[in-house]
């Protein structure tokens, strides 16, 4: 089965698992990484798990500021033939009470998705588990 990314942000919707889906994409030429948010208690978690599963260079800070710099420039990200993708995993498992967290988050993830849509190497980003924002 071929998997099919479109720029921007949705919910991943298949049965399939986030491996079978990074390989899928990956083979079709995006450049992939998983984010996991199901430990993140607090807006620093969250941050942190992007920070970590993105691999940030040093020079990127722990604020909303910092992760949609970092979203906009992605010089310190490889991309892949088709472009970069980010699969936020198992989002539904995220701690109660980081709602407003999590819209922030997520606008960020669309702003920087819409910044990348027209060019040769576009970002797309799946949410798997949560509603978007």
């Amino acid at each position: 089965m071929r998997m099919r990314l479109d720029p921007g942000v949705s919910r991943l919707r298949t049965r399939s698992s986030t491996e079978e889906v990074v390989s899928r994409l990956t083979r079709a030429g995006w450049e992939v990484r998983v984010v996991d948010v199901s430990q993140a208690r607090d807006k620093a978690a969250l941050l942190d798990a992007f920070a970590g599963a993105l691999s940030f260079p040093t020079w990127v800070g722990r604020n909303w500021d910092a992760l949609d710099d970092a979203l906009r420039d992605l010089s310190w990200w490889a991309s892949g033939e088709r472009g970069r993708a980010i699969i936020v995993t198992r989002a539904g498992r995220l701690h109660d009470g980081l709602e407003r967290e999590w819209a922030t988050l997520c606008d960020v993830l669309v702003t920087a998705a819409d910044r990348w849509r027209e060019t040769p190497t576009p970002l797309g980003v799946l949410v798997r588990g949560r509603p978007l924002g």
